[in-house]
């Protein structure tokens, strides 16, 4: 299924967890600057799934500011405390705003000043439902469209309080401005829209088609979106692989990947891996026509997980849920052009492997967030594509709290 926070389902508690003392005030923004061809940095989510704990990083993952933010920080300026169910945008922002979501049982997107670390606006995007947002992009000087994983059983009493759909938001005035619906025909089923990724003009939406009570899942499916037309121009099922994605788009914007993490076995709690495979697409078709499974589970003997990144234009970054020879995660490249899989990283439980991002062209550092070891693991890619190891880094030098997500500035 589509990965979404482990609290996706229960209620988010904004208090500070268990044997962790209170936090500092923040340690400040940073200064963005840099190449315009380059991100700024990264964001980080550190968290306990009680607190959390938000990180600036340079993009071979040095910290900057161990602090920018957390959900117990004197005089944070938030009028809406973060949860411990927060993440940031896969999508770096243009207008180098840091933005938080605040998912299950809170559902409020933030807006913060990168060099300042001030709160720039609040907006509440439940309306009446638990909306669980998952991910946001910017598609203009003043829009941004937010997923909405969760749908309303009863609409019709607030504005915009359907669910299921991209939220249209203005982000001059940080408010509401109209709402994407989002296509589904398959009867029980739900769209859960998760992560977006921008590909030519159109905003491409992974949908996790879930039931609402989740005994039913459907097929993977993206579908591509007119930010100009405010409505789905094209869908691409990923016949017989399920709980697809965000896709990832390759440095010179050509190729797509996505990776589909199967349906979860409740009785044998656990992914099964016939029906989970990494896919690569033609970016320069519309819609995308797929060019080739690579057998990566097949390779591994268990299921991969929906995060995906290119290292290089050739090779791919991503983990894996236990399964096969390890009793954990496990961090994996892939070569597109000759299908050879790699081990990277193991850990010795489940779940302890989060957010992936690669800096291709501007360092070439990759990073992954192992809250296992409390690190950052670092790999350095090679002219070659080889990704080789750096020493670990670690993130939250003020609180210590465990990376999580990870996301572009």
């Amino acid at each position: 299924m589509v990965k979404i926070s482990l609290f996706a389902f229960a209620i988010s508690i904004p208090i500070l967890g268990c044997n962790v003392d209170s936090p500092p005030p923040s340690t400040g923004g940073v200064h963005g600057g840099g190449d315009d061809a380059c991100e700024s940095g990264v964001v980080i989510v550190t968290s306990d799934y009680q607190s959390t704990n938000i990180a600036v990083s340079a993009l071979d993952g040095t910290t900057l500011s161990p602090s920018f933010v957390s959900s117990g920080a004197a005089k944070p300026g938030l009028s809406l405390a973060l949860s411990g169910d927060v993440d940031v945008p896969g999508v770096a922002s243009p207008s180098g705003r840091v933005v938080l979501l605040d998912r299950f049982g809170t559902n409020v997107i933030t807006w913060m000043d990168l060099e300042t670390a001030e709160v720039l606006a609040q907006l509440p995007v439940g309306q009446g439902f638990e909306s669980n947002p998952q991910d946001y992009i910017e598609v203009g000087a003043d829009r941004a469209l937010v997923s909405r994983y969760g749908s309303n059983p009863s609409p019709g009493v607030e504005p915009f309080d359907e669910g299921g759909d991209l939220l249209i938001v203005d982000t001059k005035e940080y408010s509401i401005a109209g709402r994407i619906a989002l296509p589904e025909e398959e009867e029980g089923l739900l769209p859960r829209p998760s992560g977006m990724a921008r590909v030519g003009d159109d905003v491409v939406v992974a949908l996790g088609r879930l039931a609402a009570d989740l005994s039913t899942v459907g097929e993977g499916r993206f579908v591509g979106v007119s930010p100009a037309e405010g409505a789905v121009t094209w869908t691409v099922d990923v016949q017989g692989l399920y709980g697809c994605g965000r896709l990832a788009v390759s440095p010179s914007g050509e190729r797509l990947a996505v990776a589909c993490s199967s349906r979860f076995d409740v009785e044998a709690m656990e992914y099964d891996p016939a029906t989970s495979d990494v896919v690569i697409y033609d970016a320069r078709t519309s819609p995308p026509e797929e060019i080739e499974r690579l057998g990566v589970a097949r390779a591994l003997g268990a299921a991969v997980q929906p995060t995906l990144v290119f290292a290089s234009e050739d090779v791919l970054l991503g983990t894996a849920y236990a399964g096969g020879a390890s009793a954990g995660d496990r961090a994996f490249s892939v070569s597109i052009t000759t299908g050879e899989v790699t081990t990277l990283a193991e850990a010795t439980q489940s779940y302890a492997f989060g957010g992936v991002h690669c800096s291709p062209g501007c360092g070439d550092v990759c990073l992954l967030s192992d809250a296992e070891r409390s690190k950052l693991r670092r790999w350095k890619v090679a002219a070659n594509g080889a990704l080789e190891p750096l020493e670990d880094a670690t993130v939250d030098t003020e609180i210590g709290l465990p990376p999580r997500g990870i996301g572009g500035l």
